[in-house]
């Protein structure tokens, strides 16, 4: 497989490059440095900002290329792009690519289907202070993930409280407040390691995929 990433040098761009060098089978370029057709078992990674999005969007629309994409911030026209692309190709869109944030909502789903209580809830995310967008990507995917359920589960509306520190990778913590008392859910990233790993992963089964626009838990779901 070849891996064209745009974001090359950016942090997880970097994550990316170290996560490939264990794997010889995966060949990865920089989108800066592509002059020539890129060729077949080729998918693009984009991890970058959402100023080149729509460039993006056109290459790999001429090219035919697969996308996996983990840009947040994107605007709602840039959504409607990627939707009205995916019906050529296959694109992947996910705020956050771990492993950890997917176990962590099936998690939440089963405790609140076996509940017979009706929950508050509130989302806490933190991280570095060099992150742009707030709330983060993984915060809306969540508050979206939770507005899912039914009043009779939780109730509307869902607050998102966003933090920036120092050099935190990424924490994510939910709060269901019932006749009980506070129940808590969290996820901690501890590098970006998890991030590139997922992300790649994500890659090589976008490869396979025909046309249509998927989510990280589209892929675990087929893959699990």
């Amino acid at each position: 497989m070849k891996i064209i990433l745009n974001g090359f040098n950016g942090s997880m761009g970097h994550a990316i490059q170290e996560s490939v060098k264990s794997n010889p089978s995966i060949i990865l370029q920089n989108y800066k440095d592509i002059k020539d057709d890129p060729g077949d078992g080729v998918v693009f990674i984009d991890f970058s900002s959402p100023d080149v999005t729509e460039e993006i969007l056109d290459y790999c629309n001429e090219k035919l290329l697969p996308l996996v994409i983990g840009t947040t911030g994107l605007s709602k026209g840039q959504q409607d792009m990627l939707l009205d692309l995916s019906k050529d190709i296959p694109i992947l869109m996910a705020s956050n690519m771990s492993m950890g944030i997917a176990k962590l909502k099936k998690s939440i789903s089963t405790f609140i289907q076996e509940s017979n209580d009706i929950f508050e809830c509130e989302i806490t995310e933190i991280h570095h202070t060099k992150k742009i967008d707030s709330p983060s990507g993984t915060a809306l995917e969540l508050c979206n993930y939770l507005e899912e359920f039914s009043e009779l589960k939780i109730k509307k509306p869902i607050a998102i409280r966003s933090f920036r520190f120092g050099s935190v990778f990424g924490i994510h913590r939910i709060k269901l407040t019932g006749r009980e008392g506070d129940v808590y859910f969290q996820h901690i990233a501890s590098s970006r390691e998890i991030f590139a790993s997922g992300a790649i992963l994500a890659a090589e089964w976008t490869l396979t995929q025909s046309e249509g626009l998927f989510s990280f838990d589209d892929f675990l779901n087929k893959r699990l």
